[in-house]
């Protein structure tokens, strides 16, 4: 017998090793009626099934099960489903509710509570002018209030008076009495593009032009401070509203005596009981709640804030309530960044920042392929959007919308997110927010098929949501929907299986007639049991007969085992029991039959349709398997990664 040599042997061994080394989640696990299934595809719906199993489907029968999962979605592929219109706008919702998640710059929280923190510790003091913009108004609109309050900028900025330029040219009605001062506010007082200018423009310097949703706005920054919350006490001496300002000295007087007092070493909280005509915190020596900036009248928080040692007391400052005299009794910093990450999240959530992740991710995006408007459309469409013939001219043309990634998308692909038939009553906004649905429809699909390409998590789960949808529609409409509208075959599965339904106990199938009266109730027995006529019909003409502005009768219809019924089980199963109904119905009659087992499939008709709709489903797989061809490569199925317990 001749011998191999030791080096063939060598490499007869290895050849399994090397021809695993060659298969990836690329390979070809198995051709499900022509179509290749990936290794990686078919590992995926593997992995993600067995382990929401509390037992284990062993890989053989797991194998068997996914095959008769995908030659089904080939059937519903057969029959054209995937090309039906609520298929195709029901999976083209799921296509873009799945990327959503993916369209998010996961660094965005993190970094925007980090930033609403460190702004939470410091509180900026500002004024500011505003030029208003309409919701509705055009680019060129925009662009000519932008201007506007860039000119008034450069007046500030070359050293005229803010308030001044606030009085005569903002559009905030309060900047009459104001000046346009807005006093200190920190995080989340203002909304957030205001209140990101605020604090990123140094002290004594003017911000450019910033946009909010109430126009644009110039901000000047006159002061930053620490943030504290304050434990105060006050004495206030009131003044009528109105009064002279004889009234207002000869109160002052008062104030300063009570002030010289203190400073000489008499009890703050004995004088507040004694004169402090704030009725709500003079009980208590004057002290108030815990304060914050924006939580008091400007007047006041000034002189409060102004205060810096526990224990300090003001002079006698004046509001527009009367003269207060102010102590400092304690002072709360904010806490530690991991203590209050929870609250400046929450807060986050109510605010613009709740949509920063996906905007961070969208402009990056933007930034990152080349997005580009194109000027020139947009103003005319701007120009047409009173004339209707225009309008839906512009918007059949070619010309380019924007550009993106190379590509650009035609001013055309907005017909189908307006109503171009009603073009005379649409706005500018209406156009411009078609515009941003149009582009952002154009991003998620970049994305989707960016993913698609790159990230096959994302590629099994979609072509996951395709065939599952496939597989309820044709399951539903060859089993589950079949099976509980073929009375017939119903009828035919249970006459057939007859043996297999039984009970435990007797069941009692018929009607539960009560009544205050022995006589009707027996006419209404009768009548019940030589009548052919269908129960529900029946019962409404017993009703109509028996019953009028008082009810005499009452009929249940049913199938009845121990235990349900205390009427049933005292006539009809015998058992003995007290008559719990005999007040309100003093007489009881059944109608009917005790069943030791099934009579018909309605008796059992969960079970038989559940039964039916199992045989159906067996024997349309049988079909599918002599109709689409199955191969499954046995080298690369062997090199499946087993499930983790």
């Amino acid at each position: 017998m001749m011998k191999i040599p030791h080096i063939l042997c060598a490499a007869a061994f290895c050849f399994p090793a090397v021809l695993y080394a060659q298969i990836t989640s690329d390979s070809e696990i198995m051709k499900i009626a022509g179509k290749s299934i990936s290794k990686g595809e078919f590992e995926y719906t593997y992995h993600k099934n067995i382990q929401q199993q509390s037992e284990k489907t062993p890989l053989d029968e797991y194998v068997t099960l996914f095959e008769n999962y995908k030659i089904k979605v080939a059937e519903a592929e057969a029959q054209g489903i995937d090309t039906t219109h609520q298929f195709r706008s029901e999976y083209e919702g799921y296509r873009r509710q799945l990327v959503k998640p993916y369209m998010v710059d996961k660094t965005a929280e993190e970094t925007l509570a980090r930033e609403a923190y460190q702004r939470l510790l410091e509180e900026v003091e500002a004024s500011h002018i505003l030029f208003r913009v309409a919701p509705e108004a055009s680019w060129a609109e925009k662009k000519k209030v932008y201007q506007k309050a860039l000119e008034i900028r450069e007046r500030a900025v070359a050293g005229e008076d803010f308030a001044a330029l606030a009085r005569q040219y903002s559009e905030d009605p309060s900047a009459q009495t104001n000046n346009g001062y807005l006093g200190y506010f920190g995080g989340f007082y203002m909304v957030y593009p205001f209140e990101k200018a605020a604090y990123e423009t140094p002290v004594g310097e003017v911000s450019m032009p910033i946009e909010s949703q109430f126009g644009y706005h110039l901000i000047k920054v006159t002061g930053r401070r620490p943030s504290r919350a304050l434990l105060l006490a006050h004495i206030m001496l009131k003044v009528p509203q109105g009064a002279s300002e004889k009234n207002w000295e000869a109160r002052e007087k008062e104030a300063k005596t009570l002030y010289e007092k203190i400073q000489k070493g008499e009890d703050f909280a004995a004088l507040a009981k004694q004169y402090s005509e704030d009725f709500s915190s003079s009980g208590e020596g004057g002290q108030l709640p815990w304060l914050s900036t924006g939580q008091i009248i400007p007047s006041f928080e000034k002189a409060a804030f102004a205060l810096n040692e526990i224990g300090e007391v003001s002079a006698p400052v004046r509001t527009e309530f009367g003269w207060h005299i102010i102590k400092l009794l304690d002072v709360r910093t904010p806490d530690s960044y991991d203590k209050m990450r929870d609250l400046i999240v929450r807060r986050m959530a109510r605010d613009e920042r709740a949509d920063a992740g996906r905007k961070m991710f969208v402009e990056n995006l933007k930034e990152e392929k080349n997005f580009a408007w194109n000027d020139t459309i947009i103003y005319q469409l701007e120009k047409s959007i009173t004339d209707t013939v225009a309008l839906k001219s512009l918007m059949q043309k070619s010309e380019p919308l924007f550009s993106f990634a190379g590509k650009a998308y035609p001013v055309s692909g907005l017909v189908s997110y307006m109503d171009s038939d009603n073009a005379a009553t649409l706005s500018i906004s209406a156009v411009r927010k078609a515009a941003d649905k149009y582009v952002e429809e154009v991003m998620e699909e970049y994305q989707i098929a960016e993913l698609n390409r790159t990230d096959a998590d994302f590629r099994y789960l979609l072509q996951e949501y395709h065939d599952g949808m496939l597989l309820f529609e044709v399951s539903n409409s060859e089993v589950w929907s079949k099976a509980m509208e073929d009375e017939k075959g119903l009828q035919k599965y249970f006459r057939k299986n007859k043996k297999k339904y039984t009970w435990d106990t007797p069941r009692y199938k018929g009607y539960i007639i009560s009544g205050d009266d022995e006589k009707k109730v027996a006419e209404v027995k009768a009548l019940l049991s030589d009548s052919n006529m269908p129960s529900d019909t029946l019962i409404t003409r017993v009703y109509r007969q028996y019953n009028d502005s008082i009810r005499h009768i009452k009929i249940e219809k049913g199938l009845y085992q121990k235990g349900v019924n205390v009427t049933v089980d005292r006539l009809a199963i015998q058992v003995e029991l007290p008559d719990t109904t005999a007040a309100e119905w003093p007489v009881s009659e059944l109608c009917g039959k005790v069943l030791n087992r099934p009579e018909t499939y309605e008796d059992v008709k969960g079970l038989v349709i559940s039964d039916y709709q199992n045989y159906l489903e067996q024997k349309w797989v049988r079909k599918l398997r002599k109709k689409y061809p199955v191969s499954v490569q046995k080298e690369v199925l062997a090199t499946v990664k087993p499930v983790e317990e």
